[in-house]
């Protein structure tokens, strides 16, 4: 392992200069304590952060030497302990998933109080091998079979502090080969032969008897990430200007993506946003598999109004209209379509009425006479469903604004006999269903006159002849 090649890697691909601090991720392993070394061999300023992950009798034992391996250097060493199997517990994470998780968590923590430009990694080029396939054989796009990067800012942990990998160029043999050149004796961790992992299983047994079968396969592995990670910077290009788009909202817990801009933007991309909005929500996991995502676009591209649908990592999809909610279970999404108040409200008409989310309902009486006799032409009036003309006489100037009731019916216009549910009529429109229980409703007595934005009721359409008329609007 070059000296010379390592600090020419930090400098161009990681983009760290000499006198940057960087928080190290050390493990005690060959790995981190050949970067280490290195790293401090060239002058870089470090400190030391090793987080014992409480999985075996032997972890603290191992922390103590990993902070006499830093003061020997006299660098700063930083420490913390985390049951990370109560994590996994508690989270349902697999312990990889959640010892990666609490592992960057309390490096970038560290790398913040510190004032580090960046937490560094030792990664090698036989985990970047191990990475892709693991990705390939779960099923990932091209944004997994990219594999990691040199240098990742934004990250999933900080949008200020970046993650470097100096030894993604370096084989796994050439930090074995410095370690042992320079009398350094790392820790052996015992649970990375512990096969029943599935990183661990790829390392010892899949990858040498693909290695066997094709020699070289590791090497070319490496390389077609290479040539994805290049793929995909202008993949993720597009996919930032589909997402400007096609972002209407985001909030604590929730993203409100434009269901009909999404559903104009090629498949691809449509992939990328929904990633993206994984990434916002859940960053600290990592990317979606195939199934989840098709999941979401089958929902989105086939059903204008859903319930609540479960997605991935506790996460649901809804679909509203030309609104797609992906958000926290527990999340309280947002209302911008009108809500009647409680208890119902009695209309003195002229009335100018404040709803919620900006919504106002005006009622006045007009001058206008209907003298045809279209009768449903004449009830509308106009085509904005927001807004009605009706009969006065047959409202009789008493009307009121409320919530539905159990057992509401309605006679839209245009059904001359009869009646149907109110909550039939509700799902025919296609209505939200957050919307329903609170939609206002015009009524007289027990009759619905108007459902604003839908329909007026059949008996008080305007009629052919002389009329007193009524103007109803609802407005934002």
């Amino acid at each position: 392992m070059d000296l010379t090649r390592l600090a020419q890697v930090l400098r161009q691909d990681c983009t760290v200069e000499p006198q940057q601090r960087l928080v190290l991720g050390f493990s005690g392993g060959p790995d981190s304590l050949a970067l280490l070394h290195a790293l401090h061999s060239i002058g870089q300023p470090l400190v030391v952060a090793h987080l014992d992950h409480g999985l075996r009798a032997e972890s603290a034992g191992e922390a103590q030497a990993a902070g006499k391996t830093a003061a020997s250097l006299g660098l700063l060493f930083c420490s913390e302990r985390v049951d990370v199997a109560a994590l996994a517990k508690e989270r349902k994470h697999s312990l990889e998933e959640a010892a990666r998780e609490a592992r960057y968590r309390f490096l970038f923590r560290v790398a913040g109080q510190q004032k580090a430009a960046a937490v560094a990694v030792a990664h090698t080029a036989d985990d970047q091998a191990e990475t892709l396939l693991m990705h390939l054989l779960r099923g990932a796009g091209p944004a997994g079979l990219r594999g990691m990067a040199m240098r990742s800012l934004p990250n999933s942990w900080s949008s200020e502090i970046a993650l470097v990998r100096p030894l993604l160029g370096f084989w796994r043999q050439e930090v074995l080969d410095y370690c042992a050149a320079h009398n350094l004796h790392p820790v052996m961790d015992a649970s990375n032969l512990d096969t029943t992992f599935f990183r661990n299983r790829l390392r010892h047994e899949l990858l040498p008897l693909l290695e066997n079968q094709a020699p070289g396969f590791k090497a070319r592995l490496a390389q077609t990430a290479d040539l994805l990670r290049g793929d995909q910077a202008l993949i993720d290009a597009l996919v930032e200007e589909a997402w400007r788009h096609c972002l209407a909202q985001e909030g604590e817990g929730f993203v409100r993506l434009d269901r009909s801009c999404l559903m104009r933007e090629p498949l691809a991309l449509q992939r990328g946003a929904l990633r993206r909005a994984f990434s916002v929500l859940r960053p600290e996991q990592r990317e979606l598999d195939y199934v989840a995502v098709q999941r979401a676009i089958d929902l989105f591209q086939n059903a204008a109004n859903t319930a609540p649908a479960d997605w991935f990592a506790g996460l649901c999809l809804h679909v509203e209209g030309d609104k797609l909610w992906i958000a926290d279970w527990q999340t309280e999404l947002p209302v911008d379509w009108p809500q009647a108040p409680e208890p119902e409200t009695h209309l003195e008409i002229p009335i100018e009425l404040n709803l919620n989310a900006g919504w106002r309902l005006t009622i006045r009486a007009t001058k206008e006479r209907n003298a045809d006799a279209n009768g449903e032409a004449g009830a509308l009036g106009m085509a904005d469903p927001f807004q009605v003309k009706l009969d006065a006489h047959a409202t009789d100037g008493d009307l009121v604004l409320r919530r539905r009731k159990a057992g509401d019916r309605f006679q839209p216009l245009g059904m001359a006999e009869g009646s149907m549910k109110l909550s039939d009529f509700m799902i025919n429109e296609k209505m939200p269903l957050r919307a329903r229980d609170a939609w206002p409703l015009i009524c007289r007595g027990d009759k619905i006159v108007w459902v604003p934005g839908y329909r007026l009721a059949h008996p008080f359409r305007l009629q052919a002849g002389s009329r007193p008329t009524l103007l109803l609007r609802l407005e934002r």
